[in-house]
C-alpha cells in the first residue's frame, strides 16, 4: 500500500477524532453558530441584545420595528418566516400568531413568574409574558387644561368641554392602540364601545398615526389631552413638567410577550430559548427596566425580586381590564375596519 493511501485510509478511519483534536487546539476553525434573528418593537431591544451577545457568544440580527409594521412584516412572511424570536406589546396578535401555527409551543422558561405572569402565560405555553403596561390612559396639558375639566372617567372625554381636544392613535397603525378600543368594547359590549367612539369622532376626536405623533400634538398645543399607551405617557410626562397622567377605570392591561418561531429547530432552537430566558432573568430584566433612552422600560415587571420602577406611582393600583385574546384577536381586522371607516375617516 502506498503512503498516500495509506494516510488516506487511516483519515477516513479517524477523521471524526482527527477533527476534534484539530479544532480544539485552534488548526480547524468550528462551525459558526447560526444568527439568532430577533424580530422586536421594543426600544431596549438593542441594548438587550448586545448584552445577550456578550454573555452568551450568540450573534444577534435584531429587526426593530414599532409595533404596527412589525406585525405586518410577520402577517407578509406568514408562509416563510424570516425571524426566530418574536417580542411585542400584545397578547391579542400573540394569540393569533399561535392559533395559525407560526409560534413554537409546550415550552416554559425556567423563571419564578408572579401570580399575574402566571396569569398571562397561555396553557400552550406559545408565548411568554416579560411585563405590562396600560393599553390607554389620559395624559392632560395642565397648563392648557383647568383641573376642574380633567378626564378623570372615560365619559368625560365626551364634555363638549374637550371638543376638539382629544387625541388618540390609529388602531389601524399602532399595534398598542387596538387593544385599548376592544377593551372598551369588552367594557361597554361591543354596541357600546363602538357608540362611544362615534361620540368621541362627534367632539372633534383627532386620529393620530401612532404615540410620537399624538404626544407631539399634546407638545405643540394641537391637542390638550393624549389618549396613549402608559410607557409613552409616563416617559413624556417626565420628560415635560406640566404634563399629568390619568388612568381612568378601567384601564386596559397590556402585556409585553416573547415567541419562538415553530420552524426553530435544533441549535437555532436552544439559542432562542436562551434568549427568551435572558429576557426573563435579573440580568436582563435590569436592563430592560433601567433603559433610560426610551419610555418602553416604563412597565410593571412579572418576575419575582424585580422591583417596578418609581416613574409607574400615576398608575400604581389602576383597577385594569383583562382582555380574552382568544376572543378579541380573531375580532381585530373587523373592528380596525370598523374603527377606519367610521373614526379615522
Amino acid at each position: 500500500m502506498t503512503l498516500a493511501r495509506l494516510c488516506g485510509s487511516l483519515l477516513k478511519k479517524y477523521r471524526h477524532g482527527l477533527f476534534a483534536v484539530l479544532t480544539i487546539t485552534g488548526l480547524v476553525a468550528p462551525a459558526k453558530a447560526a444568527t439568532l434573528t430577533v424580530y422586536a418593537a421594543m426600544g431596549y431591544g438593542a441594548r438587550l441584545a448586545h448584552a445577550f451577545s456578550q454573555a452568551t457568544g450568540i450573534r444577534v440580527n435584531l429587526v426593530h420595528l414599532s409595533t404596527g409594521p412589525l406585525l405586518a412584516r410577520v402577517q407578509a412572511e406568514a408562509a416563510r418566516p424570516q425571524w426566530d424570536v418574536l417580542w411585542f406589546d400584545g397578547n391579542l396578535a400573540m394569540r393569533e400568531f399561535a392559533h395559525r401555527r407560526i409560534l413554537a409551543c409546550g415550552w416554559r422558561p425556567a423563571v419564578d413568574y408572579l401570580p399575574q405572569g402566571r396569569a398571562l402565560l397561555p396553557p400552550d405555553r406559545c408565548y411568554y409574558p416579560v411585563g405590562v403596561t396600560l393599553a390607554g390612559v389620559v395624559l392632560v396639558n395642565e397648563r392648557r387644561l383647568p383641573q376642574k375639566a380633567w378626564p378623570r372617567r372615560w365619559s368625560d372625554l365626551l364634555d363638549r368641554s374637550l371638543r376638539d381636544k382629544v387625541g388618540m392613535d390609529n388602531p389601524a397603525i399602532s399595534g398598542p392602540t387596538y387593544p385599548f378600543v376592544a377593551g372598551m368594547m369588552q367594557h361597554l359590549g361591543t354596541a357600546g364601545g363602538k357608540r362611544y367612539f362615534s361620540r368621541l369622532k362627534a367632539n372633534g376626536l383627532r386620529v393620530f398615526p401612532r404615540n410620537s405623533a399624538t404626544l407631539r400634538a399634546l407638545q405643540y398645543g394641537q391637542i390638550d389631552v393624549a389618549v396613549v399607551q402608559s410607557s409613552a405617557a409616563l416617559g413624556m410626562a417626565a420628560r415635560h413638567p406640566g404634563l399629568r397622567v390619568l388612568a381612568p377605570s378601567p384601564s386596559i392591561l397590556l402585556p409585553s410577550d416573547i415567541a419562538i418561531g415553530a420552524g426553530v429547530h435544533g441549535p437555532k432552537l436552544r439559542a432562542a430559548r436562551r434568549f427568551v430566558q435572558y429576557v426573563l432573568s435579573p440580568a436582563g430584566q435590569k436592563i430592560l427596566l433601567t433603559d433610560k433612552a426610551t419610555a418602553d422600560s416604563n412597565y410593571e415587571p412579572l418576575l419575582a425580586r424585580v422591583h417596578p420602577p418609581a416613574v409607574l406611582a400615576p398608575v400604581a393600583g389602576v383597577h385594569a381590564l383583562v382582555l380574552d385574546p382568544a376572543k378579541w384577536g380573531p375580532m381585530e381586522p373587523a373592528i380596525v375596519n370598523w374603527f377606519t371607516a367610521h373614526v379615522t375617516g
